[in-house]
């Protein structure tokens, strides 16, 4: 077995494409069951905005605590008890009767999903010494993020077309099942042994550490492309469906058989990924994703905003496109590089840092972008665009750091 192949079947890869898919379906559950919640628990406008955006609040604070901590006390106890949120949140949410109880329960959700993408990442950027395939491995391991979304839409479809209105409690349930998968998988792992030779002893030392002067451009350069790049994948996540509705026969399940299409225009461009990084460089993918993606979602906007055509096959190919860049390029990256770029002693609180950016980026983009969406999902699509054209303006930036690892 080659040193790519040990890379993508290694437990720590492994252990992640799990944990990872388990969280990106827990994401993607609500977006398919929203609109016969809505319908059930007769939600207005603010209630749905704040359902919809009740993980991504849960992310930031996982994401930020979660860093935090596992630089302090270790990164696997805290991978464990983390996957605990999506079996209890999971369960208890097909049960709820009423707005608050749901929206407490997509809380938890997203606290565990916070705190698995920071996690995660931490340990894999330890535990394999061999720079040249943590890209790789990483790679792989954020692949299972797009197909776990597209799980949720696939069981979300069947689920909604057997069980009808009262599919969004089997929907919610699902999550429970991969989250005691997840559980199953992680069993037998060990402790980052960098972590244990480099770790700090204090909360104090870690913080003076992380937001020392000569972190600021480290800092920058990770949170602000991902706060960019999650604007528009968290928007175009959790209302795709809905933003599908009207060309596909206009029904609840419609919309989540229509997401399938659109999204699996992403397994590919993972795959792509995880052949390239090595060979072009995560700033290349970065760069090319961004602008990319900006082109397929300005001009979709432009077209639905002018009503030149709306029809059902265009929408999914742009959509589909604009998908597949952003999946081959800042999906991947901006995840990877702070896990890759840290000093050990802070990787976790700067892997954290720079997702809870990129959380609140998603959540100011699901604000945003539920606002425009009522006038049309054309102005949205433009808006989405403008934020990954200047994503792309950041990455073409120079940057001087002292990288840990190649870009």
């Amino acid at each position: 077995m080659n040193k790519w192949t040990e890379a993508i079947f290694s437990k720590p890869t492994i252990v992640g494409s799990v944990s990872i898919l388990t969280a990106s379906y827990n994401i993607a559950t609500i977006s398919v069951s929203i609109t016969p919640i809505s319908a059930y628990l007769h939600l207005g406008s603010v209630q749905l905005t704040l359902l919809t955006s009740a993980i991504i609040i849960g992310a930031i604070f996982g994401a930020f605590f979660s860093g935090i901590f596992s630089d302090r006390f270790g990164r696997v106890g805290i991978l464990t008890l983390d996957m605990l949120t999506f079996i209890v949140a999971g369960i208890l949410s097909a049960l709820v009767s009423n707005f608050t109880e749901l929206f407490i329960l997509r809380l938890i959700v997203g606290i565990g999903v916070g705190t698995d993408y920071v996690i995660i990442f931490t340990y894999m950027g330890e535990v394999d010494r061999d720079v040249r395939f943590k890209n790789v491995s990483m790679a792989a391991v954020m692949f299972f993020a797009n197909f776990g979304i597209l799980l949720s839409y696939a069981i979300g479809w069947l689920l909604l077309l057997k069980a009808g209105d009262m599919g969004w409690r089997y929907i919610l349930a699902s999550g429970a099942v991969f989250g005691a998968a997840s559980i199953i998988v992680r069993i037998g792992m060990r402790e980052s042994s960098l972590w244990k030779a480099r770790r700090l002893g204090s909360f104090r030392g870690i913080l003076s550490k992380m937001f020392h002067p000569s972190n600021n451009k480290r800092m920058f350069r990770f949170s602000a492309p991902w706060f960019l790049y999650q604007i528009g994948d968290q928007s175009l996540t959790l209302y795709l469906p809905v933003i599908l509705i009207p060309y596909l026969a206009f029904s609840d399940a419609g919309g989540a058989f229509g997401s399938i299409f659109v999204k699996l225009f992403t397994i590919p461009a993972s795959l792509v990924a995880v052949l390239l990084i090595n060979r072009k460089g995560k700033v290349f993918l970065q760069r090319s994703g961004f602008l990319l993606r900006a082109i397929f979602l300005g001009s979709l906007g432009l077209i639905l905003f002018t009503g030149l055509y709306s029809g059902p096959v265009l929408v999914i190919i742009l959509l589909g496109l604009a998908f597949f860049f952003g999946a081959m390029g800042p999906d991947k990256t901006t995840v990877i590089m702070p896990a890759m770029n840290y000093p050990t002693e802070i990787r976790g609180t700067g892997q954290g840092f720079s997702e809870t950016l990129g959380r609140i980026g998603g959540l100011f983009g699901v604000l945003v972008y539920g606002i425009l969406i009522t006038a049309g999902p054309g102005i949205g699509l433009i808006f989405l665009s403008a934020t990954c054209f200047l994503g792309f303006a950041i990455s073409m930036v120079p940057w001087h750091i002292g990288s840990l690892s190649k870009e």
